[in-house]
């Protein structure tokens, strides 16, 4: 059994299980029992909230829901298939980005579930435990570890779970999502993604490095259209409306430096190049370490 911590880092009496499944997995939540002044002790008196943070933290990993079942003791005799619920209103699969108001939702599903108790040829809902089920390639490529961290709220319910990569394409549509999920989540801004200090180069008929979209995605967000070298704003969108800026890292990867946001900085185009490449790129290069307190003067040295 696990208990979630909220985005303060309280951990909250709310316990829940997770389950891998091939196709992706189920998350398991107990309503509250018992009472502080009955025979029988309090449990789970967080329940609420706990359902809050599972539907949310859902939302801000772009999680689909596509399978509600009631999991009590009693219910477990039924067939699988007698014992799924869904809430009224809602398309199934539900993509829980799209969810304006997760109370709403964890009401419609306490109807059903009610509905479920009620009904005379059920075996009823005694303890309200239910099973929330999400489906996707995505899903069922995550570990547990990653899982319960998201769920139990470790490192503050990290929304930095993109993978490295060294394919652009794939890197600019990891970045979106991170930023995405950024945005969405309580505790934005709260903890950096941890980056990697060691580079590691990808083989291939060219040899890349695998970026973080993470750390673009923070330095992104941090940057906010704006260029950190010189001021500016972008100087165009991309097609999904973004401004338009590049991640320049203060001591090149090819020289060594990390992959990390005191190792990064939003720039645009001209002063990326400028950094690269223009004559004055030393003095820029100090002016960044000078302004941005965030940055650290990572010294060069021989890579792999």
């Amino acid at each position: 059994m696990l208990n979630p911590r909220d985005d303060t880092g309280r951990e909250l009496d709310a316990k829940f299980t997770l389950e891998k499944l091939p196709d992706g997995f189920a998350l398991t939540v107990e309503s509250r029992g018992g009472s502080d002044h009955g025979p029988n002790p309090s449990r789970n008196k967080n329940y609420i909230d706990g359902m809050l943070l599972h539907l949310k933290r859902m939302a801000e990993h772009d999680m689909r829901l596509d399978e509600i079942q009631v999991a009590s003791a009693k219910a477990l005799g039924l067939p699988e298939s007698e014992r799924v619920v869904w809430p009224e209103g809602y398309p199934r699969p539900l993509r829980m980005a799209a969810v304006s108001d997760f109370n709403e939702l964890r009401l419609a599903i306490g109807r059903q579930s009610a509905a479920f108790q009620n009904t005379s040829n059920s075996t009823g809902n005694n303890s309200k435990r239910m099973k929330l089920i999400v489906r996707s390639q995505e899903a069922a490529a995550m570990p547990m570890d990653q899982l319960e961290g998201i769920f139990t709220g470790r490192n503050g319910g990290s929304v930095w779970t993109e993978a490295p990569t060294s394919d652009e394409e794939e890197l600019h549509k990891r970045v979106a999502n991170a930023r995405r999920k950024a945005r969405r989540s309580s505790a934005q801004g709260k903890t950096p993604p941890e980056g990697q200090n060691d580079v590691k180069r990808a083989s291939g008929s060219s040899e890349r490095f695998l970026r973080d979209p993470n750390v673009i995605a923070w330095v992104l967000e941090q940057a906010a259209g704006s260029c950190e070298a010189c001021g500016d704003k972008a100087p165009f969108q991309r097609d999904d409306g973004e401004p338009y800026l590049e991640v320049h890292h203060v001591r090149p990867l090819a020289e060594g430096g990390p992959d990390t946001v005191d190792n990064a900085v939003g720039c645009c185009p001209n002063c990326h190049r400028h950094l690269h490449h223009g004559s004055g790129r030393g003095n820029l290069r100090q002016s960044l370490l000078e302004r941005l307190g965030r940055l650290k003067d990572w010294p060069q040295k021989p890579i792999a």
